[in-house]
C-alpha cells in the first residue's frame, strides 16, 4: 500500500445489509467513485455482544428504528464464504480489500485469504491481546482512534511495533466515534498531534457529512481518508442514512484530490504559471533622468516601475555614488554596463 498519494477507502461495513449482491455492488460502486480500497468487518456479533438488551436507534426512512443492537450487528454479518469472491471482484475493480475483524479466527480468515493489511477499529483499540497477535502476522496493520486517549493510543502503537518494528506497516486514523460527527467535534488538529508524537503515516477516519472535513484534513498532513459508502442512503440499516452514497463518495474524491494539488510545493520560490510572466510583472530600474557621461548617481536619479529589467530594486544601494561611462536617456533601463 503507498501513500505518495491520498488513499482513499469505501468503508461498506455493515452495509450490505447480510446480502451478497449488495456487497458485490457496493465494490463495483466504489470503483466508480474514486475508491483505492473496499473495508468489510469480518465480525461474529458474539465476539463483542452478549447483553441482547442493548438497543439501538437509527434513522430510516425519515423516522427513527429502535432495535436491539445484537440483532442489527447479526444481521449485518460478513459470511466467511465470501471471501475468495468479493476479493476477487475487488481485484478485477483494481481495489484493495481490507477488513477488520474482531477475534484471532478473524484474522486469520483474512491472512488464509491473501490480506495484506489490517483494520482495527476504535472499539477494538485496546484489545492489547488481538492486536499482538494481528502484528505477530507481519502484516500492514491500520488503528482507528475514536474514543482514545493518548495513553490509549501509546499502548496500542507500542504493542504492535514491540512485536513489528517496521514503522511502514502500521498507519494511525484520526477518528471521531460519533455518527455523523459535528464540526466541534471533528478536532482536525489531532492529525498533527499524532504524526508528531508517533512519527507513523496519519490518516482520517471521516464520519461527517459531506467532503471538506476530508479536505481539510489533507492540508493537515492526512494520506488516508476512510469514509462510509453506501449504494443507497434510503436501504434499511444503521449506516446507510449517514453514509456516502456513489456520487457523494466521488465529490470527497474530487475534492480531497484538488485540495492536496493545491498544496503543491514547500520551496519558496514563484510557481510555475508565475515563471512564464515573471519579467513582465515585476519591477525593474529605470532612469529618473538624462545621464551624462563621468556624472555620479544618487538615488533620485532611479525610477523603479514596471517590467524587470537586468538591475533590480535592491541593487540600486550597490550603484550609489558611481560614475556613468555614457550618456543615458530617461525612461531607459538602467544596465550594469552603464557603471565604472
Amino acid at each position: 500500500m503507498k501513500f505518495d498519494k491520498c488513499y482513499f477507502i469505501a468503508e461498506i461495513g455493515l452495509n450490505h445489509n447480510g446480502n451478497f449482491e449488495i456487497a458485490k455492488k457496493s465494490i463495483e460502486a466504489a470503483a466508480q467513485s474514486g475508491a483505492d480500497a473496499v473495508k468489510f468487518q469480518n465480525f461474529l456479533t458474539e465476539d463483542f455482544l452478549t447483553d441482547k438488551s442493548i438497543m439501538h436507534s437509527y434513522k430510516f426512512n425519515g423516522k427513527t428504528i429502535r432495535r436491539p443492537l445484537f440483532d442489527i450487528c447479526k444481521d449485518s454479518e460478513f459470511k466467511r464464504e465470501w471471501f475468495p469472491d468479493l476479493i476477487a471482484i475487488a481485484k478485477e475493480n483494481k481495489l484493495d480489500f481490507l477488513s477488520t475483524p474482531t477475534s484471532k479466527e478473524g484474522v486469520d480468515d483474512l491472512i488464509n485469504n491473501g490480506i495484506s493489511w489490517i483494520k482495527n477499529g476504535s472499539d477494538f483499540l485496546t484489545h492489547i491481546p488481538l492486536l499482538r497477535y494481528m502484528a505477530s502476522k507481519k502484516v500492514g496493520i491500520i488503528i482507528s482512534t475514536g474514543m482514545a486517549n493518548k495513553l490509549d493510543i501509546d499502548n496500542a502503537v507500542e504493542t504492535i511495533l514491540d512485536i513489528n518494528p517496521d514503522p511502514s506497516k502500521l498507519v494511525i486514523l484520526h477518528c471521531t466515534s460519533s455518527y455523523p460527527t459535528r464540526d466541534e467535534d471533528v478536532n482536525l488538529r489531532k492529525i498533527v498531534s499524532l504524526k508528531e508524537r508517533y512519527g507513523l503515516e496519519i490518516g482520517f477516519s471521516d464520519h461527517t457529512i459531506g467532503w471538506e472535513s476530508s479536505a481539510q484534513a489533507v492540508t493537515l498532513g492526512a494520506k488516508i481518508i476512510e469514509k462510509h459508502f453506501t449504494i443507497d442512503k434510503n436501504l434499511n440499516g444503521p449506516d446507510h442514512w449517514f453514509s456516502s452514497n456513489p456520487e457523494e463518495f466521488l465529490a470527497l474524491t474530487k475534492n480531497v484530490k484538488r485540495a492536496e494539488i493545491r498544496m503543491g510545493k514547500s520551496a519558496l520560490m514563484p510557481a510555475n504559471s508565475e515563471i512564464k510572466t515573471i519579467d513582465s510583472w515585476t519591477l525593474g530600474v529605470y532612469w529618473a533622468k538624462n545621464k551624462h557621461i563621468g556624472e555620479a548617481v544618487c538615488e533620485e536619479d532611479f525610477l523603479i516601475k514596471k517590467p524587470a529589467t537586468e538591475v533590480t530594486p535592491i541593487k540600486i544601494y550597490d550603484l550609489l555614488g558611481k560614475k556613468v561611462l555614457q550618456n543615458c536617456n530617461a525612461d531607459s533601463a538602467i544596465r550594469l554596463s552603464d557603471f565604472l
